[in-house]
């Protein structure tokens, strides 16, 4: 049933291009209702809800991994469409000597402290723990015989890189991996 719906959504986003706005929500709906660990917010009271409309937040973080190369990590929470106490975490990174930003599938506990961060594609998978403004932790290869040490700093973020970023997050790499 559940993949279905999501066959259904996908091919009324496909007829209906015109109105990238909402193909861009709905794309985000399908992206994280496939996604099966959709991620809740517990920082804020039990019972209240989050609007779905509701930036929670944006960040970018840069770092290095294995001590010598250089990347940045780029995350944006917002509410879920379907409301409650749910969220979606959208993220990408890069490698600092490559244009090509990589589409990351998120999970994260409860409480919002760890993350499994997925490379599309299965070519890597990031285990980071988020200590205040930093994040730390490792990439390990598909076949876990490479693992490297990653440390990221949250960095400052104005509003002409967030819109940059936003667009290739949602327009670019969402879009391209949903697009029929």
């Amino acid at each position: 049933m559940k993949n279905l719906l999501i066959i259904i959504v996908i091919l009324f986003l496909s007829c209906t291009s015109e109105d990238n706005s909402r193909a861009n929500l709905g794309l985000e709906f399908v992206k994280k209702t496939a996604n099966s660990d959709l991620n809740s917010d517990l920082n804020s009271e039990a019972d209240s809800e989050v609007d779905s409309s509701e930036l929670i937040r944006t960040v970018l973080y840069k770092g290095t991994m294995n001590e010598s190369i250089g990347i940045s990590l780029y995350l944006k929470e917002q509410g879920n469409p379907c409301g409650g106490r749910l969220t979606m975490i959208n993220g990408m990174y890069k490698y600092d000597t490559q244009e090509k930003w990589l589409l990351l599938e998120v999970s994260t506990d409860k409480q919002k402290e760890k993350y499994c961060l997925v490379e599309d594609n299965f070519t890597g998978v990031l285990f980071l723990e988020e200590n205040g403004a930093t994040f730390n932790g490792s990439w390990i290869s598909p076949d876990t015989k490479k693992q490297f040490k990653v440390e990221l700093n949250k960095t400052e973020l104005d509003n002409e890189t967030n819109s940059k970023l936003d667009e290739i997050l949602f327009d670019d790499l969402i879009y391209n991996k949903y697009d029929c």
